[in-house]
């Protein structure tokens, strides 16, 4: 962690959409973590998420876009913007081959655009609150991303398409992690609102989660066997588990003066091309 006080997104931290071509027609099994329809499933139900919740994001921070004046965070404005257009035009992509499968994703995706739809036309639906639910949405992501990043053996029993579409969506979700946090300080700066927004979006987001598991699993007629338990709580919260590595990141959120790059992710960033060839060769020109 950086001990110096961050105010900003660096400067040298490039926002740059970029087109890719997944081969999701290449994934042939409806539990295609390793045959664990837990774990599956859950990745079906992230991925359901991303289409609606990526587009509140967006439309959270076009609402303070005309008053931001600083032309950096302007560009890094739009690249947010395209970056998350792009995410959420891929997961619309493996949404649909995963309701081909078995694992309707896309059915829930619309379950969520509705209840958006419904969140927005509600009286304490304000900007601010919004943008401090995108805020606290956009760490949760980030702290995922380096969890995936840093441990990349863990997406090792996914079908490719699968693990190249989530390295890739974890690197621009750490280039891009900061953009909203930096208008909300600018504009909102509201650090009990951020905080309590922050507590309420954990609960429904996981609730959310498990309950699109449990939707999944029962159009499916399917009960996981006690392997299937075993291995998804080890997933979650074993050693290296994704839930149980993260609460540390998870709590410094909730420090006063906390800025997302008080985290310094460069590494996981910097010449991820090389690091990822495979993935580098899926970009479209």
């Amino acid at each position: 962690m950086n001990t110096s006080v961050t105010t900003h997104t660096p400067a040298d931290v490039e926002i740059k959409p970029r087109r890719m071509n997944f081969p999701f027609s290449n994934i042939k099994d409806r539990f295609f973590f390793a045959g664990n329809s837990l774990l599956s499933v859950f990745f079906g139900a992230l991925s359901s998420t991303f289409p609606p919740g990526e587009a509140e994001f967006i439309a959270s921070v076009r609402q303070y876009r005309d008053r931001i004046t600083d032309p950096l965070l302007k560009e890094q404005i739009r690249g947010f913007i395209g970056q998350e257009g792009h995410h959420s035009h891929q997961h619309k992509l493996i949404n649909e081959a995963l309701r081909d499968l078995g694992i309707d994703a896309i059915k829930l995706e619309k379950h969520l655009e509705r209840d958006l739809q419904r969140f927005t036309k509600r009286k304490y639906a304000t900007p601010k609150f919004r943008l401090a639910m995108t805020v606290g949405m956009e760490h949760m992501t980030a702290i995922m991303a380096e969890f995936v990043l840093k441990n990349p053996q863990v997406l090792a029993p996914l079908e490719e398409s699968v693990k190249d579409l989530l390295y890739w969506h974890a690197v621009e979700e750490i280039e891009h992690k900061a953009v909203a946090f930096d208008i909300y300080r600018l504009k909102v700066n509201n650090e009990k609102l951020r905080k309590r927004v922050m507590f309420i979006s954990i609960i429904g987001l996981f609730s959310r989660l498990a309950y699109y598991q449990f939707l999944m699993l029962k159009a499916d007629r399917h009960f996981p066997s006690l392997r299937e338990w075993v291995e998804a709580t080890k997933f979650f919260w074993g050693k290296k588990g994704i839930l149980r590595d993260n609460l540390k990141s998870m709590r410094l959120f909730f420090q006063d003066g906390f800025h997302p790059w008080d985290i310094d992710q460069h590494a996981l960033i910097d010449g991820w091309q090389e690091r990822f060839p495979d993935i580098a060769a899926l970009q479209m020109n």
